[in-house]
């Protein structure tokens, strides 16, 4: 048996001690691996929950129906969603690193600038109603937001802005507001035709029998006939009363729609075609036409198809209405055509008067499938405008 003291024993102890303390860090190192890979696992979680997050966002933006615009503090587009391009016309690779500007006239843009200006000042803006611009020139009714972006350290490095096209939402208002005064009129004539039954024509009448009465004790032929000549008058001016009495308790009645008088027309010509016509409309047709231009345009809608019943012998007419830079008047039939032994028609002439008094154009063609095809045209818009150069 060896001593203890030997050195091979001695060897031996610090072998062991060896052996114990790597494996006491082998221990800790997979312990630390155990923890890096804790770790691992929970910063892969984050990241796949803020990918997760920055999708679902991605898709707000992209889906939305709003236009949602980030701009840097000089006010230049940096992010352009679809919603935007739907509003107003304008792709992404048109508008970015363009002055938001481009989308507002002059007072619109003081308005953003405005509001930018007091965000940098407060922190914060209100919410407002502005009137924005297509790429065509035509305006649109948007509610917008702005809201500060900044960094990590607070610093501000632009704004994001919301605008929502409330178009629908204000006609809906101004319909509200037409309702609540219709209601408002009706009952103060209501009250009009109160006191006129209640008040007036009672007064009224109770002058005539008095008149009434004196007349029996009258025996002057002459005066007797001039009071029952005043008496008749009031008469005449009760039933006066009554009837605008009805009138009053009579709904006010709204014009009639364009479209509602061009569809008048064609159905009044039926029985003169002897057949009913297509009509169809394109633009906005009632709301580009002042009452005058419309009228022009009934009036010569009457003429053509007049004309069309007098000499075509159709079976068959199409009447379209265009409302743009233009309002175009077509109608075209399937008749005999047009006849070159008539040199000369007063009703063509009148229509051909009307267009040009209006600075516009008329022409009647013959069609390569039969019949003719009548084009009246007036400009809406006036030519000598200037241009808005911005959109030249």
């Amino acid at each position: 048996m060896e001593d203890a003291d030997s050195p091979r024993t001695a060897d031996y102890a610090d072998d062991l001690a060896e052996l114990e303390r790597r494996a006491r860090l082998v221990d800790e190192l997979g312990q630390e691996l155990d923890d890096t890979n804790r770790g691992l696992i929970a910063l892969h979680t984050e990241l796949e929950a803020a990918r997760r997050a920055e999708a679902r966002l991605a898709a707000i933006v992209a889906s939305s129906d709003d236009a949602m615009i980030s701009v840097d503090p000089a006010l230049l587009v940096q992010t352009w969603n679809p919603g935007a391009q739907r509003l107003f016309g304008h792709t992404q690779e048109h508008v970015l690193d363009h002055a938001i500007g481009l989308l507002m006239p002059d007072a619109a843009f003081d308005a953003f600038r405005a509001v930018a200006g007091e965000i940098r000042s407060h922190g914060h803006a209100d919410s407002y109603q502005s009137r924005w611009r297509r790429t065509d020139g035509t305006e649109v009714d948007v509610a917008v937001t702005v809201s500060p972006m900044r960094d990590l350290d607070g610093a501000l490095i632009g704004f994001a802005t919301v605008a929502r096209d409330i178009t629908h939402q204000l006609t809906a208002q101004a319909e509200l507001a037409a309702a609540r005064a219709d209601r408002e009129v009706m009952a103060e004539r209501d009250r009009i035709a109160r006191d006129l039954h209640d008040m007036v024509i009672q007064r009224v009448f109770g002058a005539g029998l008095v008149l009434q009465s004196i007349t029996t004790r009258i025996t002057r032929p002459d005066a007797t006939s001039r009071i029952h000549a005043v008496i008749d008058e009031l008469d005449a001016t009760i039933r006066e009363l009554r009837g605008t009495i009805f009138n009053l308790n009579q709904p006010a009645q709204k014009a009639a729609s364009l479209r509602s008088q061009v569809l008048d027309e064609t159905t009044a010509a039926r029985d003169r075609l002897g057949f009913a016509s297509a009509v169809e409309f394109h633009g906005p047709v009632d709301a580009a036409l002042t009452d005058e231009t419309a009228a022009h345009l009934l009036a010569a809608l009457r003429e053509a198809l007049s004309n069309v019943a007098r000499h075509a012998h159709a079976s068959a007419v199409h009447v379209a209405v265009r409302a743009g830079d233009e309002l175009l008047l077509e109608v075209a039939d399937n008749g005999r055509g047009i006849d070159p032994a008539v040199t000369r028609s007063s009703g063509l002439t009148n229509l051909r008067r009307r267009a040009e008094n209006l600075g516009g154009t008329f022409e009647v063609i013959g069609r390569s499938e039969g019949g003719t095809r009548l084009r009246w045209c007036i400009p809406l818009k006036d030519p000598a405008a200037p241009t808005d150069p911005a959109h030249a």
